[in-house]
């Protein structure tokens, strides 16, 4: 039998974490062995949750005022209670999990981060990752993007190293290929230069021989000509000799005729 100095202080106690707002469940724990609660308590202990078994009427003064009143028709017959203050999630799986192994274990609510829950909810809850096992998924999601992004800068760097080689490889070769071609573009140009010179006056002798062998053909077809004009010009000439000749022949004849006859008749 708990003394009332006992009991105040329980209350006060309780009072002052229920006002804190921690995620509360509360237990049927009817038919567990000390043995068996020794053991439930120790699996909570190890998720930073404390389980006690306390006086429901001690329960309901310490509520008062606070988010954990709205429990306060849970709060009938052996029931212990859970109060969890960092991660509720890993509670509810030391739940659910001892449940499996202890049949006489019975959930029968509680609060979580303010909300009324029931069994279903904390069974649903106990499924989602801890606060442990979500922080290793925050930093696995955080390394990653970070290991990437070095990887990515080491990609790039190297990258940069072989586009400069490169640039300075082709410089070179620039360059050298620059100092080869200057003496070979000299002479080329001097060869070039010398052989247009020795090309321009085989071409001039070449364009006067041919010039000259298409002129000689003319001149020796307008010479041919002249000569066959000649012969005409010289037949025309007789011809009209001829012709202006015989007319004085024929008078010629005809008078010596006449005269001939004058003489006969006389």
């Amino acid at each position: 039998m708990l003394s009332k100095a006992a009991k105040s202080e329980i209350v006060e106690q309780y009072s002052k974490v229920f006002k804190a707002n921690p995620s509360v469940v509360l237990v049927e724990y009817k038919g567990l062995t000390v043995k068996e609660i020794e053991g439930l308590r120790s699996n909570l202990k190890s998720v930073d949750t404390e389980l006690a078994v306390v006086k429901n009427t001690l329960l309901k003064i310490a509520a008062k005022d606070t988010d954990i009143e709205q429990l306060s028709d849970l709060l009938s017959g052996p029931t212990a209670i859970a109060v969890c203050e960092n991660d509720p999630t890993a509670a509810a799986k030391v739940f659910v999990d001892s449940t499996k192994e202890l049949p006489s274990l019975v959930i029968k609510g509680g609060i979580v981060e303010g909300n009324v829950v029931g069994v279903e909810e904390i069974t649903a809850i106990s499924k989602l990752p801890s606060r442990q096992e979500m922080m290793a998924q925050l930093l696995g999601a955080l390394s990653s993007p970070m290991s990437n992004l070095l990887g990515t800068l080491s990609q790039l760097q190297t990258k940069l190293l072989y586009a400069l080689e490169a640039v300075k490889d082709t410089k070179s070769e620039t360059s050298e290929a620059k100092e080869d071609s200057k003496p070979e573009t000299k002479e080329e140009s001097k060869e070039e230069a010398k052989a247009e010179t020795e090309t321009e006056p085989k071409e001039e002798v070449q364009a006067e021989a041919e010039a000259e062998t298409e002129a000689e053909p003319k001149e020796e077809a307008k010479v041919e000509t002249e000569t066959e004009a000649e012969p005409k010009e010289e037949v025309q000439a007789e011809a009209g000799a001829e012709t202006e000749a015989d007319p004085k022949e024929e008078a010629k004849t005809e008078a010596e005729v006449e005269n001939k006859e004058d003489k006969e008749e006389s």
